[in-house]
């Protein structure tokens, strides 16, 4: 091979070195050099970015404890369960028989809690929780009571410490007896997770009496009484006081009347409705004293014996106009047994009823 040759040869030689080192060699290192640029440019800004962030670090923390609160604020407006048992301590005080506050519930469903939405944030994960399930129920409630009464439940509902709506509110009036009734469905909710705590239910209530007619909380055991040998029919003769119930649409006289003997002791309703009468007996200053009272309306005396004797004369009604009674509740703080007897009350709607008690109460 010619000398001319040789060299022409390792010209291309050379040529193909130097190719293939741009190729293999130099060209991957410029590309990657390119992107570790591009890399390095992405990280400055985000550095300057995360700069000027960490400049407002205590605001930033300041704004997310603000908004924790309020977060926290907001779901303490749900309870964390919808237990049964916290919807009857619930509809337990939805209930009044006091004044004309009336609202009974006839019958209520405790519906199951079902799932509707999730929520999940940044505030449970930290938390190790993995968010919140929110749940909702129905209530639906049969009712009967006053007018105001049906006022007053939906005031309690929209003051009440936790979130409930009214979905459908159904009225109907009785005119015959001014009592309204119906039906309505609550919605009740709950927003459950893993730091939310329950409510319970505390329940503080003594053990009754054997005998549930004799009395109520607090009552001393039951003993026999003269007058169960007459049904209480000595009392009508010798009672502590008179409880007179008449057509409240007469005339001639109010139509209920407590008396404990003169006029001066006279507590009077001309309400042709049911009224709520309080009978209290209570020591005072080592004496046994009894108040009895209609609203505002009361009248006081020492008991000197050692039982105190109601007696209630009663009448029939006289037509659908006549509404008139009295719910007697007798609030008995002693061990002094009370002792009722209602004679003439109609059998078909009476007038009189007794309420809550306390002691040792009877009726004959």
């Amino acid at each position: 091979m010619s000398k001319s040759n040789i060299k022409i040869l390792l010209v291309l030689a050379t040529i193909a070195v130097l190719g293939l080192t741009y190729m293999y060699v130099f060209k991957p290192n410029m590309d990657e050099k390119k992107s570790l640029d591009s890399e390095i440019e992405t990280l400055e800004k985000k550095y300057a970015d995360l700069k000027a962030q960490d400049a407002k670090r205590d605001e930033y923390l300041a704004q997310i404890e603000e908004n924790k609160a309020y977060f926290n604020e907001q779901i303490s407006n749900y309870p964390a369960t919808l237990d049964q048992e916290i919807s009857v301590m619930f509809i337990k005080g939805v209930e009044k028989d006091k004044g004309n506050l009336q609202f009974d519930v006839n019958s209520v469903g405790l519906g199951q809690p079902s799932l509707f939405y999730t929520l999940s944030g940044s505030t449970s994960e930290e938390e190790g929780a993995s968010g919140y399930e929110c749940y909702s129920a129905k209530l639906p409630i049969v009712y009967e009571g006053s007018y105001e009464g049906l006022k007053d439940f939906v005031d309690y509902i929209m003051a009440y410490k936790y979130r409930m709506n009214i979905s459908s509110f159904n009225i109907s009036y009785n005119s015959a007896d001014d009592i309204y009734s119906g039906s309505v469905e609550l919605n009740a909710y709950c927003v459950a997770g893993a730091d939310r705590v329950a409510d319970t239910v505390s329940v503080n209530v003594d053990n009754g009496v054997y005998n549930p007619f004799l009395g109520g909380e607090g009552a001393v055991t039951p003993t026999s009484s003269s007058h169960d040998s007459d049904d209480g029919a000595s009392i009508s003769a010798d009672h502590d006081i008179l409880i007179a119930l008449n057509n409240a649409n007469n005339d001639s006289t109010d139509g209920i009347i407590l008396s404990a003997g003169g006029s001066d002791t006279y507590v009077t309703s001309s309400e042709n409705s049911v009224v709520d009468v309080t009978i209290t007996v209570a020591e005072q200053d080592g004496k046994n004293m009894v108040t009895y009272a209609i609203g505002d309306s009361s009248y006081s005396m020492e008991l000197a014996d050692d039982e105190l004797t109601v007696y209630v004369e009663s009448n029939d009604r006289v037509d659908s106009n006549d509404t008139n009674g009295v719910k007697v509740n007798v609030e008995n703080s002693t061990d002094v047994p009370v002792y009722v007897k209602v004679s003439g009350d109609d059998t078909t709607s009476p007038r009189f009823e007794i309420g809550s008690k306390t002691g040792v109460v009877k009726v004959y």
